[in-house]
């Protein structure tokens, strides 16, 4: 399931290109292609751009107008598996933390002007009764909306500091596979890699097949409600 949005991503991004193909100018068009097709030289512009990153991935987490999914991506793409992985992780605790903080001092009232009020409801149950173990359950499984749920965690008693470990320890699996995927894209799959790949696709399909009864025993364990 994790796999799907990196294919996802590399469709949007070809097909913005063929539908601007006619708007933007050529040259334009030709240099994003040929940063596509030379990684390495996308990887030299990027270097000093840790930090702009990081704040990137802070930012889609407390204002979220950038998919997760897609900037994690794009980090092994361009700064290669690990320093990818390492700053995705980094920003996304860093935006973790400051959405529960955000949460925990401004209350629900900023929570509703963020969180559309149907998460709200269905994970209310979360708020209250919800502990480590269930926030490491939502960051964990893919398409739930964990950066909503950081809002929410924020409105819980739990201590902030070990729900950062638990959103860590959930999210990291997830961005590892983004990251090593698109660095697998820029540098080219080894054979292992391969394999890993072609493992993560088929457990990504038998996800895509019995997902309403995974998300259905997820929900019912977690005790979330259903839209």
């Amino acid at each position: 399931m994790i796999l799907v949005p990196a294919f996802a991503i590399m469709l949007m991004i070809g097909g913005l290109v063929w539908l601007l193909r006619g708007v933007i100018p050529e040259e334009w068009t030709a240099e994003i292609s040929y940063y596509v097709d030379n990684p390495q030289e996308l990887r030299k512009l990027g270097e000093g751009s840790e930090w702009l990153f990081v704040a990137i991935q802070v930012l889609q987490v407390v204002i979220a107008p950038i998919p997760g999914q897609a900037a994690a991506f794009a980090g092994g793409f361009i700064f290669g598996f690990w320093k990818g992985w390492g700053l995705t992780t980094l920003g996304l605790v860093i935006g973790s933390l400051i959405a529960m903080v955000l949460a925990r001092l401004l209350g629900i009232s900023l929570v509703r002007k963020i969180v559309p009020d149907s998460i709200i409801q269905r994970f209310d149950s979360v708020i209250s009764d919800g502990g480590y173990m269930t926030f490491f359950m939502i960051f964990l499984l893919p398409a739930l909306p964990d950066d909503a749920v950081c809002f929410l965690a924020g409105l819980t008693r739990l201590k902030l500091l070990p729900l950062s470990v638990v959103c860590l320890l959930g999210r990291a699996p997830g961005m590892a596979v983004l990251s090593f995927t698109g660095a697998g894209f820029a540098d080219g799959l080894t054979v292992w890699a391969e394999i890993l790949f072609a493992v993560m696709m088929v457990l990504s399909v038998i996800l895509w097949l019995f997902w309403e009864i995974i998300e259905k025993w997820v929900y019912d364990y977690l005790k979330i409600k259903r839209s």
